[in-house]
């Protein structure tokens, strides 16, 4: 990608990466372990409004242990302002499925 090597963009990565591995050497040198799970593991969550009702549709499936419908397009779902407006039918889903933070 040389196109971008000379870019302001590239500069301030670059800088930024310089950074971070000065941080970790340091880390690193005062006994702290960068590869333990602190450092290498993180729980990261999404959400949204549920506008697309095909788009949930298509990310629905079938909990093999319960049976319940589950949506699986993001850890929590919200049904707003925007979303009853627009259909009806997207507020009837949201009652007939479970998210994963349920």
């Amino acid at each position: 990608l040389e196109f971008v090597n000379e870019t302001e963009e590239s500069s301030r990565y670059r800088k930024l990466a310089t950074r971070v591995d000065e941080s970790l050497r340091f880390m690193k040198a005062i006994g702290i372990d960068i590869n333990s799970p602190t450092f290498t593991q993180i729980d990261f969550y999404t959400a949204h409004e549920a506008l697309l009702l095909p788009y949930e549709e298509a990310l629905t499936r079938i909990d093999s242990t319960t049976g319940d419908f589950v949506d699986c397009s993001a850890h929590m779902l919200w049904v707003g302002e925007r979303t009853r407006q627009v259909e009806k039918h997207i507020s009837n889903l949201r009652e007939g499925f479970q998210i994963p933070l349920d």
